[in-house]
């Protein structure tokens, strides 16, 4: 996948396995993204490769709506930021601001999406 990545491409996204709306996922981050919020799934992440930072909690600031399951903004305010390194274990509910930093070149995650029934 990593060779695959053209110039300047910040994030690449590969389903391993998908059951339904279950997914699980490979994504490697070159550059951060957008803080995002996913109201209908959880994600559950294991930190593979790379070094980052994880912001979460706090307030979406100026939030969008870019489809029924992914709110985006343009900055989390009054999260709780962590490092992050391999070998991290993370469960991120559905509704819970979060934003993923690269601190070196890569971040490389394995990404479950799991949807909650409300």
């Amino acid at each position: 996948m990593l060779a695959d990545m053209k110039p300047g491409q910040g994030f690449a996204w590969r389903p391993l396995v998908q059951d339904g709306p279950r997914v699980v996922a490979i994504e490697i981050w070159k550059k951060p993204g957008r803080p995002a919020m996913h109201p209908t799934e959880a994600e559950y992440v294991v930190v593979l490769e790379g070094a980052g930072t994880l912001v979460t909690g706090g307030t979406l600031v100026a939030p969008v709506t870019r489809a029924a399951n992914l709110v985006e903004g343009e900055r989390i305010d009054g999260g709780t930021t962590r490092p992050l390194r391999p070998g991290d274990v993370l469960l991120l509910p559905a509704g819970v601001p979060h934003w993923f930093g690269v601190t070196g070149d890569r971040l490389v995650l394995l990404g479950t999406k799991l949807p909650v029934s409300r």
